[in-house]
């Protein structure tokens, strides 16, 4: 039997993208479990989030440099030279690797980006 070549091209929407999972999976008999843990996951994200479910970015507690440049419309290099010069919040040093607090830095920039003397994060009386 010769082979037959067949090229398409296929748009889905959400509803046509889930029905075609389930038959590739039934074919191909793919793990049907770890499939509905986690569509229940996207379920679970849905609800909490009110279908806007955020992205890893933006569900971590720290940035990386590039993320903090991004949020802040900067560029690296203007970054640290902020945070030498004192004119930003301080990043935290987890080994080699320089993160910040992406709360503190939406508070920060909130707050009329003051210099380090002038901000406090979070305020010192309510840790306590």
């Amino acid at each position: 039997m010769l082979p037959i070549q067949l090229k398409m091209t296929v748009t889905l929407d959400e509803n046509s993208t889930g029905t075609l999972a389930e038959f590739f999976q039934k074919t191909l008999g793919l793990d049907t479990e770890a499939v509905a843990r986690k569509r229940r996951i996207e379920a679970s994200q849905h609800a909490l989030f009110k279908g806007n479910v955020p992205s890893d970015e933006e569900s971590s507690l720290l940035v990386d440099t590039r993320e903090a440049a991004k949020l802040l419309n900067l560029c690296g290099k203007t970054l640290y030279s902020m945070e030498k010069d004192e004119r930003m919040p301080r990043s935290i040093k987890i080994g080699r690797a320089v993160r910040w607090n992406r709360e503190e830095l939406r508070a920060w920039v909130n707050a009329g980006c003051p210099s380090v003397d002038e901000w406090q994060w979070p305020a010192r009386g309510q840790l306590e």
